[in-house]
């Protein structure tokens, strides 16, 4: 009988016995055969050669290779990209098509290189360039090419040079900086210093918790300060909300408010439709005159929503928001109403004898939401609860407190909540419904909230001989 006898074993090529722990642990040589070494001293894998060194491997290949920017392919920005006007450089929504590398403007020192896009909106685009002069990096609104759009621009462009060269030459008091302005190909263009993130995106990236009493404070004593450039150029922003207020960068608290494209003089207010739903005014809803005091609700929003990391009033419609306002607020005065171009529309009047004055007053209830939807053909809905808590004060208080351990000391919880008794007050101050009584940013800037002073009862301000005093 003939017995085969196995092959040897052989252990494969390339690998190693392991014995130890430590044996399987990698072994890196430094110094491969066949790789050259990159600038800052370390061996590149081909990975890295034909991928971020990519330049270095071509100029190997060939010492005469030379790579300018310009000659890389023009990224299209612009969404439509597919050309519809004005011979063949806007697309179908009139917004100018935006290539990557691509030029704005045609005058020396007038010239800036896209880089990317920032933005984009009804408005027109927002686009990252480099003026190629300066080598500044900016922020360039490209506007729509439609005459509404151009003309409200222009007002804008009209209302930041009057700030930043007549109210805050200095660029002291928070307030966007406008750089430059040119037509290109039939679209007005404003030049703007490039800043950082806005407010709504710090609320999202705390995961809308909210911030501390003490950044709140840091914000609204800048904000009032651009308020009171505004209030004393009898300016009004019109738009007020955490997306129009950016950090100038991400290191620091400073800020600065933007988007000056609604803005009005006070003796100006043409417009109904204004301010972002969930900081517009009662004087607004309910069709009145308004004046720079509408700014200040604005504010009264924006401080909540900075502390809670959700907006106080997030109406889903006019009707909704009116609603919300009055569930936590009340009714607003009998003045207001009585006034009110839009009142008919959210309210139910009737008039009744008043014999003391010998005369009809006017009585007045929100219209229930069927009353309502029915009215106005349209399924309004009661829209989602954020806060268990009704009343201001309660929804303050009732905010988790600071969870770092030397916040759960008895000398920081009491001094927290004399910050949050200080900004309920302070709140109520910018939330007033009577836009002729709210406070005035030079009124809400004295109050102990801002000013770090101790509180100690509610804040009463009045003007006299001219100037402003405030009670204690």
């Amino acid at each position: 009988m003939v017995v085969d006898i196995p092959p040897p074993k052989r252990r494969a090529l390339g690998f190693r016995r392991v014995r130890t722990v430590h044996d399987l642990q990698p072994r890196l040589d430094v110094s491969p055969a066949g790789r050259r070494m990159g600038s800052d001293g370390v061996y590149l894998s081909p990975l890295r050669q034909l991928t971020t060194n990519i330049l270095d491997t071509y100029r190997i290949c060939n010492p005469q290779f030379r790579y300018e920017s310009a000659h890389n392919p023009r990224r299209v920005l612009t969404k439509p990209s597919k050309p519809a006007h004005n011979d063949g450089y806007d697309n179908d929504d009139y917004d100018y098509i935006l290539y990557v590398n691509d030029w704005l403007g045609t005058e020396e020192g007038h010239k800036y290189l896209i880089l990317d896009i920032l933005g984009q909106g009804t408005f027109g685009q927002v686009v990252k360039c480099q003026n190629m002069k300066t080598h500044e990096i900016v922020a360039v609104k490209v506007v729509k090419n439609k005459p509404a759009y151009f003309n409200q621009s222009m007002m804008e462009v009209t209302i930041l040079e009057l700030l930043n060269k007549s109210c805050d030459p200095n660029d002291e008091h928070h307030i966007l900086r406008l750089r430059d302005s040119f037509i290109h190909r039939s679209h007005l263009c404003l030049v703007f210093e490039l800043l950082s993130s806005n407010l709504y995106e710090l609320i999202k990236q705390n995961q809308f918790q909210g911030l501390s009493t003490q950044l709140v404070k840091v914000f609204m004593a800048q904000l009032l300060d651009a308020m009171t450039v505004l209030k004393e150029a009898r300016l009004i922003h019109c738009d007020l909300k955490p997306e129009n207020i950016l950090l100038k960068s991400l290191q620091s608290p400073q800020i600065k408010v933007i988007d000056f494209g609604s803005a009005c003089h006070e003796r100006q207010t043409v417009y109904t439709y204004i301010q972002s739903r969930f900081y517009r005014s009662p004087e607004v809803l309910l069709g009145m005159s308004y004046t720079a005091s509408i700014d200040m609700w604005s504010l009264g929003c924006i401080a909540v929503e900075l502390f809670l990391g959700l907006p106080l009033f997030p109406g889903t419609s006019e009707y909704n928001q009116l609603t919300r306002i009055i569930d936590m607020l009340g009714l607003p005065p009998l003045s207001m109403l009585n006034t009110g171009k839009q009142t008919n529309q959210f309210f139910d009047v009737w008039e009744t004898y008043n014999p003391q004055a010998n005369q009809t007053e006017k009585n007045y209830r929100i219209k229930s939401l069927e009353q309502y939807s029915r009215e106005h053909n349209t399924n309004e809905q009661p829209g989602k609860q954020y806060f268990k808590a009704t009343s201001l004060p309660e929804i303050i208080n009732t905010a988790p407190m600071p969870t770092s351990k030397s916040a759960r000391s008895a000398h920081e919880i009491e001094k927290e909540l004399n910050n949050r008794a200080a900004f309920i007050d302070f709140c109520q101050g910018l939330l007033n419904l009577n836009p002729v009584t709210r406070w005035t940013p030079q009124q809400a800037r004295l109050h102990p909230f801002i000013t770090g002073e101790k509180y100690t009862k509610p804040f009463v301000v009045r003007y006299s001989m001219g100037r402003l005093e405030h009670l204690t």
